[in-house]
Order: structure tokens, then sequence, then C-alpha cells
């Protein structure tokens, strides 16, 4: 029998869990990947394996379907292993989580197949040698499981209570409140934290994704850990799913009063077990260091932020500074860099895993603090462009709008082109409705004058200091059917910066309602975007518009050119803007 699981990422932990579930089942299997399919062939066992892939194979983001196939995979497949930085499977919870286990409330547990591996990692190859634990002598035990355990087959961080890392709770005093080295003292920790959060107390604490501190009453800048969902959260069943797949991103919710929030589930052994001991659907959680308790460890683990995902009807992708979506393999034999991202050798992740790193040339997309004989530099919006085309396989006609704080348009036949760009923002002052504007509203204006970020300068009118993510959130919580219309226009050197804001202003004095004018802002920019990009789609015979760059990830905006441009693609596994650009390199 053969299975074809459709699944649209280069990364190896859901390919490992099908291993581990055949090796479970003494199930010898073959597999070939022609991506985004993967083929399992198998002849023994087809019941126990088939049902214990229904037992412990987690739903994935990425993993689409699952169908039986006519044909055998044509060879054995070969790919190394690299780590993930995902949540727990739940084999591994329920260890956390049964008082026999060696593993009882131990935040460190993880196998083959899930976990924030990456965050232990020294640099590659991923052997334990070249990891953190390399300091930490396995048990006895855990030597064994190394050999017996399909789970934790030669698992390079293989760990529990009997050879631990140990963790500590802290008051806010930096005095020691409990040293968890012992199998009780593991739970007591969880179970103090817990305790404090319903007293009304903050606790910060150290997890694969970055500090956080965690409390039961929300404020304005609360992000939701959610341990389960109730009736208090209107969730279609794609949310659902994404929101608990193994890769557990960070996404916008609607509660049952109409409130926007950004929510996440339980991401590590941190998360899960404190929310155990609380017992509590949900609760809060922020990046703020003032606390009154704190629970760390001293390992200087690498962070990987959350995988930021956007669902709109039947389009879903991610937003920038996705960083767990990474480690993973790309086929490219370019070296380049973006920020803390570095890919090479074939490899995209966090630029300390990579020891030595030996290249001809090292492409950039903006200024980095590196010296080489060879750097060559590119443009961020065009790459992200291509990044598009090459998880689509595009070699047709294309038609590219890049939208972010800059705003670019592309056409790519041979060889991809710029078209139209928005241009430096140039404002005239001398307008009636801006001296209205600036004599009402001077604090405002002074502001707007001081913002160089297109979107934001917008936002200043309006009176909203906030970043991007919060303008974005604003503009999702205005509950109408539709917007009025924000001026969009061209000029013969670029776009009409002038018109565009001083209509913005005229709402304001107007007194039109902010989250309506924040709503209008980007569904009157789909409008404008989509009908460009159709027109030159339509002159140019084009075969496809992509879309892409950060400041697609509003539901108005998106609404509105996917309506008139319904052919749009985007990103797939990559984020819309920033690390895509390491695919898109040329």
């Amino acid at each position: 029998m053969t299975l074809r699981f459709e699944y649209h990422s280069h990364t190896t932990y859901f390919l490992k869990c099908i291993q581990s579930i055949a090796d479970a089942t003494a199930t010898p299997i073959a597999y070939s990947i022609d991506f985004p399919n993967i083929f399992v062939d198998f002849n023994e066992n087809v019941d126990e394996f088939t049902k214990a892939l229904d037992q412990y194979l987690y739903n994935s983001i990425f993993f689409k379907n699952i169908q039986i196939y006519e044909e055998s995979p044509s060879s054995q497949g070969s790919i190394a292993h690299i780590p993930s930085s995902i949540a727990l499977c739940p084999n591994c919870i329920k260890e956390m989580l049964d008082p026999s286990s060696r593993r009882f409330y131990y935040p460190f547990t993880s196998c083959n197949s899930c976990g924030y591996q990456s965050s232990l990692l020294i640099h590659y190859p991923f052997e334990r040698p070249n990891t953190l634990l390399n300091f930490f002598k396995p048990c006895n035990e855990c030597q064994e499981e190394l050999k017996t355990n399909p789970f934790r087959k030669n698992y390079p961080l293989n760990t529990c209570i009997e050879c631990n890392i140990p963790i500590k709770l802290t008051d806010k005093k930096g005095l020691k409140v409990l040293f968890a080295n012992e199998k009780e003292e593991f739970k007591q920790i969880f179970d103090i934290a817990a305790n404090a959060l319903k007293d009304g107390k903050r606790v910060r604490i150290k997890t694969f994704r970055g500090y956080k501190r965690f409390y039961l009453e929300k404020d304005n800048k609360s992000y939701l850990l959610i341990n389960r969902l109730n009736e208090e959260f209107l969730v279609l069943p794609m949310e659902k799913r994404a929101l608990f797949s193994i890769e557990r991103p960070q996404m916008y919710l609607t509660t049952s009063s109409g409130e926007i929030v950004e929510a996440v589930g339980v991401w590590d052994g941190f998360t899960t077990l404190l929310m155990a001991s609380l017992d509590a659907d949900y609760c809060y959680f922020d990046e703020k260091e003032d606390a009154d308790l704190f629970i760390d460890f001293d390992l200087p683990i690498t962070f990987y932020e959350a995988p930021k995902y956007f669902i709109n009807k039947h389009f879903c992708f991610f937003r920038p500074g996705s960083e767990s979506l990474f480690p993973k393999y790309c086929d490219s034999s370019k070296t380049a860099l973006l920020g803390s991202f570095l890919l090479h050798n074939g490899i995209i992740d966090k630029v300390e895993h990579f020891k030595e790193v030996e290249t001809d040339s090292i492409t950039v997309f903006q200024e980095e603090p590196i010296e080489h004989s060879s750097i060559k530099v590119q443009d961020l919006a065009r790459a992200v462009f291509e990044s598009v085309l090459k998880e689509h396989g595009i070699t047709e006609p294309t038609v590219g709008v890049y939208f972010s704080d800059r705003v670019k348009f592309f056409y790519k036949k041979q060889t991809i082109k710029e078209i139209f760009d928005f241009g430096e923002i140039k404002f005239e002052a001398k307008r009636k409705v801006v001296e209205q504007f600036q004599k009402r509203f001077p604090e405002r204006y002074e502001a707007f004058e001081k913002e160089n970020d297109f979107i934001l300068k917008a936002a200043r009118v309006i009176g909203f200091d906030g970043d991007f993510d919060a303008f974005n959130k604003l503009s999702l919580s205005f509950g109408g059917k539709g917007g009025v219309s924000i001026d969009c226009r061209v000029e013969e050197n670029g776009f009409d910066y002038s018109s565009f804001y001083a209509s913005i202003m005229s709402f304001v004095l107007a007194d039109a309602d902010s989250k309506l004018i924040a709503y209008s802002i980007f569904e009157s920019l789909g409008d404008f975007l989509s009908n460009q990009a159709v027109s030159i789609y339509r002159e140019t015979k084009a075969s496809h518009i992509v879309l892409c760059g950060a400041f697609i990830a509003n539901s108005a905006f998106f609404s509105r050119f996917t309506r008139n441009a319904p052919m749009t693609k985007v990103n797939i596994e990559y984020p819309i803007d920033n690390e895509s650009a390491l695919l898109g390199v040329q």
C-alpha cells in the first residue's frame, strides 16, 4: 500500500513523525518526496500502522490531506533530519502529565518529531555534542531509550528528570523561592506559579519563544494564551485547526462580544505545564519585565518567536517575523543574510547555528554588519516577489504587487522588471483642509510630520500612535460592512500622497469614527492596488497576479484586493515579507 501525504513545507519533523510511528509498529516503510507530496510505501502491518497514524500523527498547518496512491515510490528517500521549532506532540504531553512517568512535569520533554529542538542547537550538524545538552550526561534509562524507544531513537536531546536541566523560581527581589532538581519539585514550581496567578500576581517565564509575563487580568496590550476553547470565542473550523496545529501560530480571533484578540495555543513544556496547574481555559501574557515571580533556567537557548498566521476565506499565509517556521531546507546553493537569518548550504536558520560559513559571495538586502570580499545587494521587494513565484512554480508572465512601507509593481516574463513605485512621500500642505486640520489638531499634525512610514503617517492623522500591528488590529475592530472612500490616485511621478492624506484629514474633521477611517484606509488601498494590478495584467496578457509584502495581512485590504483579482497568488510556507527573500534570492 502507498499513502500520499500532501505536505507544503521543507521541514522534516512531519516525516520524522511518520517514521517514528512506523518504527513503533515495526512496519518497514519506503518513502520518496516529490514536493509537496510525501509517498510512503508499506506492505506489512497495514491495519496496525494506519491505526497508529490516526492515533499519533499530529495536525500540521502544512498537512493538507492523505490519500491512497496507486503506485509505489520510485526509490527510498534520503533526507537529513534538521531540528524543529514546534509545540509538543500528544505523546510527549501525555508523558509530562503522567505521575508515573520519568518526565512528570518536566518542561524539557520532547522527541524526534516535536519540541523546540533548534533552541538547544549550538551549531550544525544536529547531534548531541553540538547542542547545549552536550553538558548533560544522559541517565541509564535515557541511554536505553535511544535504542528502544521508537520516538526517541538516536534523539540528540533525550533527557528526563533523572538527568535533568534544573529550573528555578525566584521572587521580584531575585531571591530563590525554589530550585527544581527532583521529581516533586518541578510540579511544585508550576503549582506555586499557578496559585500566584489566581491571587492576581504576575509570573514571568523563560519559554522557548522568549521571556513572557503571564496573568489573569487583561490589559490593553495583552496576548491570549489558550488552553481550551470555550463559548467566549467565535472560531471557524479552519481557525481552530490552525490554532491547535503542531506549529501553534499566533492569530487574530473574535470573541462573542466582537472584540479582536491575538491568541496562541500553549506552545512548549513551560506554557503547557503552567496551564495544567492553573486548570483554566486561558490566561493573558505580554513581554514586559516587571513581575512578582520568575521561572528561569541557565541555558543560553535561542528564542524562536511564534509563527503569525493570517486567514481570509480560503487564503492562508504567515506574517513576517514568523521565526518558528525555521529552520527549513531551501533548494538553493546561494548564501544570503537577512537580519538574524542566514541561507547557507541549503538551510535557512538563525545565523548563530552555522559554525563556519565559507562562500565565494554573500547576498544581503539591507546594510548588515559583515565583512566579505564579495557582497551582493539585492532589492528586498524583488526577492520577496520572486519567492512567491518559486513557491507556486510559476514560469508564465506575472504581475507582482509588493505592499509594505514601500509599494512596488513588478512584471516578470523572462526577467523581473519594476514597472511602478509609489516613490518618496511628498505632501502639499497648502490646502484648505490641511490648514484646518493643522489648526484643530496641532499635536496630531506634528506626529504626522515626524512619521516616515507611509501607512503610519495615516495612523497619526487619526490620532493613533501605535505600530503597524496595532493599527491593523484597530481596523479589524470595525464592525460595519463597508468603509468610506479614501482618495487614492496616481500623479505624474508616483502616488498622490497629498490627496491621500488630505482625504483622511477631511474625514477626521467631519468627526468620523477612527475605526471606520482605519478600515477605510486599507479597503481603499485594496481597491486601488488591485485595480492597477488587474489593468497591467490585462494589458500585458499575464497569467498570474502575485501579492506580497507585510501590509497585505489586513482583512479589509486583502478581501477587497482578492475580490477584484481572484487569480491572486501569495506565499504558502514562507512569510509574506522579509524572511521569504532568502528563498527568492537571485
